[in-house]
């Protein structure tokens, strides 16, 4: 009888042992790899900016209430001292194109890139406020290098950035579910929007 519960214990000990070996050879769980693989992201990505001291987010959404993404693109127009830099899909919106206008008016470098085909000369299909815009000191060209120039974001006095999903026209402000963003005082990561702003209006048209 001694023999046979000393053999058990024998027996489950190096059961034991041998499930351990297993579970240390054993790949983590998909949730635990996918973690881990966050955690080891490298510091230097490439696009990486810092999020500097006294740096603000404001998010608004469309289209309720009250046109609110299309009050915070207004909002963060009329912050602007010294600069405006809009790159846009579409540009319908005439209370963005008037905001855009007051600004020029007021002695701020207002310019804007739009996407060529969604945009043509004159009021016709599209509503476009290109010559609008174009009318009152915006300094506003079209890109038509691509399928479509999908950008939708704002620079201001180098330092304030809006964007998201939200395009400038009263079909998104009034009609769709879209979302509206701005940094505020993030310099580093205005700098990189206005240099793809920078681009894209070399490669534009009047």
């Amino acid at each position: 009888m001694t023999r046979f519960f000393f053999a058990t214990a024998l027996s489950l000990a190096l059961l034991s042992s041998a499930e351990a070996a297993l579970r240390k050879r054993a790949k983590p769980p998909v949730a635990d790899q996918i973690i881990t693989s966050t955690i080891d992201v490298p510091k230097t990505v490439e696009g990486r900016t810092r999020i500097p001291t006294g740096s603000q987010i404001e998010i608004a959404f469309a289209p309720k209430p009250q046109r609110q993404a299309e009050r915070l693109v207004i909002k963060v127009i009329e912050a602007a001292d010294t600069s405006v830099f809009m790159a846009a899909y579409s540009m319908t919106s005439k209370p963005i194109a008037d905001a855009m206008c007051r600004a020029a008016a007021r002695g701020v470098a207002v310019s804007a890139v739009l996407d060529a085909k969604s945009n043509p000369h004159g009021n016709g299909w599209s509503s476009s406020k290109r010559d609008y815009m174009s009318a009152c000191g915006v300094d506003v060209k079209a890109n038509p290098r691509y399928a479509i120039m999908h950008d939708k974001f704002i620079v201001v006095d180098g330092k304030h950035v809006q964007t998201g999903s939200f395009n400038y026209t009263f079909a998104a402000a009034e009609r769709n579910a879209e979302n509206a963003l701005v940094v505020w005082n993030n310099q580093p990561m205005a700098m990189r929007y206005q240099t793809e702003f920078e681009r894209l209006f070399a490669e534009a048209s009047d």
